[in-house]
């Protein structure tokens, strides 16, 4: 049973540290769709669950440096595994932004004012990867993940030196190199009409290849990427799947 006392909830408020962080970093939780109300209620819940489920116990602290001192540590930790797993999105927002470029669509961000820098293939490859991600459960995946690292992580004893630098390096460019092969078939598709269109040119000079190149660009991307999106979410159900089976580990191992 669990007593509400000033132990606990400083306790509390470290967990809902370390999830907030967490939370902001993950586009599925803290994407720019969803209110910051919404983060905040979230990271509340999932702490108040982390309390009464996972083996946690008590910080014996009440001097406000030392409590400020372990806030922090907490703030890092969630950043740091959240920005771990946001990898995994990136994958896709840059997918996103290689088709949005090569098709012409990357001047559709005038406008969506309210949107953040980024083209409007970017964000919905980002939808498209929180709907699969949610789907093959990373929601109780992530729960798993932090429940499993207060076990080896209590609230405030994380510590940034110890972590291996060579597994975010090689976490990177898994995302990167994940985000040309799906965004490849496009690439090709537009290298191949930009030839066609330059050989046209020449041999045609009377035909306004820009007028027509245009159009030409954003129609034949659009549907290369539909007609690809079943091998291209085989892809990513694979790479989502040995992902997150990577940042349960980490997670779990982390000191």
């Amino acid at each position: 049973m669990i007593v509400l006392d000033t132990e606990t909830v400083i306790t509390l408020m470290l967990l809902t540290l370390r999830v907030f962080s967490f939370v902001v970093m993950v586009p599925a939780f803290g994407t720019f769709f969803i209110p910051g109300f919404v983060r905040v209620y979230l990271s509340l819940g999932m702490a108040f669950l982390l309390l009464f489920f996972a083996d946690v116990d008590p910080v014996r602290t009440t001097s406000l440096p030392e409590i400020i001192s372990l806030g922090v540590h907490e703030v890092l930790f969630g950043f740091t595994a959240g920005f771990l797993l946001r990898l995994l999105f990136d994958a896709v927002f840059v997918a996103g932004e290689i088709v949005a470029v090569h098709t012409g669509l990357g001047f559709l961000t005038m406008f969506l004012p309210q949107q953040p820098q980024a083209t409007v293939m970017a964000g919905f490859s980002t939808l498209i990867a929180s709907t699969l991600f949610l789907t093959l459960g990373g929601a109780e995946a992530v729960f798993l993940g932090l429940a499993k690292s207060l076990e080896r992580v209590p609230p405030g004893s994380f510590d940034l030196y110890s972590l291996d630098g060579e597994v975010f390096l090689r976490f990177f460019y898994e995302s990167f190199s994940m985000g040309v092969k799906v965004a490849l078939p496009v690439l090709i598709a537009a290298l191949v009409t930009n030839v066609i269109l330059a050989v046209v040119n020449r041999f045609i000079p009377q035909i306004n290849v820009f007028m027509v190149g245009l159009p030409l660009q954003i129609a034949v991307g659009l549907i290369v990427f539909m007609i690809s999106l079943p091998v291209v979410g085989l892809i990513l159900t694979g790479y989502m799947r040995d992902h997150m089976l990577e940042f349960l580990r980490f997670v779990s191992s982390a000191r």
